[in-house]
């Protein structure tokens, strides 16, 4: 990132404002180049949200910060404002948001309310292992940017036997089309998509069927979020006759103060341990081949888990459903062990979901639940996938697209 040749890097000398302005707001971080005297210039990505400024704090002197013009303003605040802006990042609750690049500070400067919501999604940014301040995002930095539209070919198929593979995609948002599109086009291996929505939509389904000749594309009534529509195809044979299904979906935060970017980073985090690269699709099939009793696979950095030596209760307000439907599973929830795949994306053999297949469930769901948080038959499902795949005599196994 070049710094504007009218604008000089600004050495950092206190606490400043940093205020993003509209284009950076809307798309959801902010490019900023940093510099520490006598080192290479780095370049940080910054999630932002709507109407949200951020204090800077620099730990020692001699550090340049710059950005792109009509970027972001960047403000020098007094010594008062200072100092309460270092006494409130200290708090344990409130330093959990707090951003490290290469030294310096930067943290929400606005309401207490805003604040705590950004601390939210940073704690959950760090114990899914992407941070914006880690080396993930130096090495990724599509998980925030996003990927670009032109996208390498392949690997040569080499796998044999060749696998039937199903891909389940549920997009209630079809402007992710894109970006789904562009990381199915790296696969070499052939596939049958299988795409439900939630209202017509001919220019999105034309699109899908030129870019996947033979896709299939639903319509589906808007209930169930994706998980209603992934039983319907199941319940149905939709994957008879394939080896592996995987199921992904358009999954994007619309609300949670307006942070959105953090949601797409859960979405292309996933994306990247599961359907990112020819190379990833590969390393998935051949571990399902290569151990027949890996039931499910899904991404590492989303598995939760809880069992007697850290105890936790993963399934909340769900629990009374989870338990009814494991019951009526055959396979009664037992001890302390638990675990699930947060974000329903994985992969599967369609034999190690007929536990559930055999229950029917798609028919259970009711319209009236819709947008409902936990409690929600679909966040039961969420957590009984897993559970199903033990059921039917398999195992689930973690993967990542990534070192983390």
């Amino acid at each position: 990132m070049a710094p504007d040749p009218h604008q000089p890097p600004a050495p950092l000398r206190g606490v400043y404002l940093l205020r993003p302005f509209a284009a950076a707001q809307s798309r959801g971080y902010l490019k900023i180049g940093l510099q520490k005297a006598g080192a290479q210039p780095r370049e940080w990505l910054l999630p932002v949200g709507l109407g949200l400024n951020f204090f800077v704090d620099p730990e020692q002197t001699g550090v340049t910060l710059s950005f792109a013009p009509g970027e972001a303003a960047l403000e020098r605040v007094g010594r008062g404002t200072a100092m309460l802006a270092r006494l409130r990042r200290r708090f344990k609750t409130l330093s959990l948001g707090v951003l490290n690049f290469d030294g310096v500070k930067i943290f929400p400067a606005g309401s207490k309310r805003q604040y705590k919501t950004y601390c939210k999604h940073v704690r959950f940014a760090r114990i899914s292992q992407t941070p914006p301040d880690g080396d993930i995002m130096r090495e990724h930095p599509e998980l925030i940017t996003g990927w670009p539209p032109a996208a390498p070919a392949g690997a040569p198929a080499t796998i044999t036997p060749t696998p039937r593979i199903a891909v389940a995609l549920h997009l209630h948002y079809a402007d992710l089309w894109s970006e789904i599109a562009t990381l199915l086009g790296r696969w070499s291996l052939p596939f049958t998509l299988f795409l439900t929505i939630t209202s017509e939509n001919k220019d999105l389904t034309s699109r899908v069927t030129a870019a996947f000749p033979g896709a299939i594309v639903r319509i589906v009534e808007n209930s169930g979020r994706d998980v209603r529509p992934f039983l319907l195809l199941l319940e149905e044979g939709a994957f008879d006759g394939f080896d592996f299904v995987c199921k992904i979906h358009g999954k994007k935060s619309v609300s949670h103060g307006r942070v959105l970017i953090f949601g797409d980073i859960w979405r292309r985090a996933t994306f990247l341990d599961l359907i990112a690269t020819g190379a990833q699709l590969h390393k998935i099939i051949r571990l399902f081949q290569d151990d027949p009793k890996i039931g499910i696979a899904g991404p590492a950095r989303f598995f939760i888990v809880s069992d007697s030596a850290a105890p936790r209760d993963l399934l909340g307000n769900n629990r009374p459903v989870v338990e009814e439907i494991a019951a009526r599973m055959g396979a009664p929830i037992q001890g302390d062990t638990f675990d699930f795949f947060e974000g329903t994306m994985f992969w599967a053999r369609p034999q190690a979901l007929e536990p559930l297949r055999r229950l029917q469930l798609s028919a259970a769901f009711q319209t009236s639940d819709a947008g409902r948080g936990n409690g929600a038959l679909e966040h039961a499902l969420e957590r009984l996938f897993n559970h199903a795949a033990r059921a039917a005599g398999f195992r689930a196994e973690q993967v990542t697209g990534t070192i983390i």
